[in-house]
């Protein structure tokens, strides 16, 4: 498989995008729209799937750090999906 061509999982770059001093947007790439959002939450990182609607932000856990919560952000697309 190319680089790049993977259709789950992650990416060979990824891109944590800073919004603010306590929140961060999850790419695949720079130029790609947003797949996962991080805050700051109390002593960790707070991961949710990204939706304009706040209530539609499905949380997936807090993390220690930044990057443990980008890393599983996709360890979750690549786990196989339940029918």
């Amino acid at each position: 498989m190319a680089a790049g061509d993977r259709a789950h999982g992650r990416p060979d770059v990824s891109v944590i995008e800073p919004v603010d001093d306590r929140t961060w947007l999850v790419k695949r790439a720079p130029e790609s729209s947003p797949e996962a959002i991080i805050d700051r939450f109390g002593g960790g990182y707070r991961l949710r799937r990204f939706s304009l609607t706040e209530s539609r932000r499905t949380p997936h856990g807090v993390y220690t750090g930044l990057e443990l919560a980008e890393t599983a952000w996709w360890r979750l697309q690549d786990r196989p999906r339940c029918r």
